[in-house]
């Protein structure tokens, strides 16, 4: 098209300055440490994964800013999840210089008797401090199309185009 011009990126895919390089191994030991803060909701091992200063950005604004905040944002939503009724797997899939792309799914389920209720796929965009903890946490994630079409939300397949 002539005259389109592309919208911008956000400033947050400039590196970083207090940000490194993680490993492979050192981003899988802090995803599986986040699922067993949240399968926990102990208040110390969720605030063990951020940085003081970390962002929390869900999904196109600042949802908590500091550790303290979003600790304090994730017992909020305690109520929302059945003890027992969630789990999740999540690796990294892509790490280029402080950037980390992580993928993931998360199962809802009923804890009496193991029936799926939902499923989301995540995609995070991470960035670690020094310290290996989480100074910047990128958040999109899509209910899976099965879930949402026994929920009716979704009246039919989507297209593989």
């Amino acid at each position: 098209m002539a005259g389109a011009t592309r919208p911008p990126l956000p400033d947050w895919h400039a590196p970083s300055p207090d940000a490194i390089t993680p490993d492979r191994a050192s981003v899988q030991a802090w995803l599986d440490a986040y699922v067993l803060a949240w399968q926990s909701y102990a208040p110390a091992a969720i605030a063990d994964l951020w940085t003081d200063d970390a962002l929390w950005i869900y999904p196109f604004g600042i949802r908590a800013r500091g550790r303290a905040a979003i600790t304090a944002e994730w017992l909020a939503e305690q109520h929302l999840d059945t003890p027992g009724g969630y789990d999740a797997q999540y690796e990294p899939i892509a790490i280029d210089g402080d950037l980390v792309v992580a993928h993931g799914r998360t199962r809802f389920f009923d804890p009496l008797t193991g029936a799926t209720q939902a499923e989301y796929d995540n995609i995070w965009v991470l960035r670690f401090g020094p310290d290996r903890r989480c100074a910047e946490f990128h958040e999109w994630y899509a209910r899976r199309p099965d879930d949402a079409r026994r929920a009716g939300q979704l009246s039919r397949p989507p297209s593989a185009e």
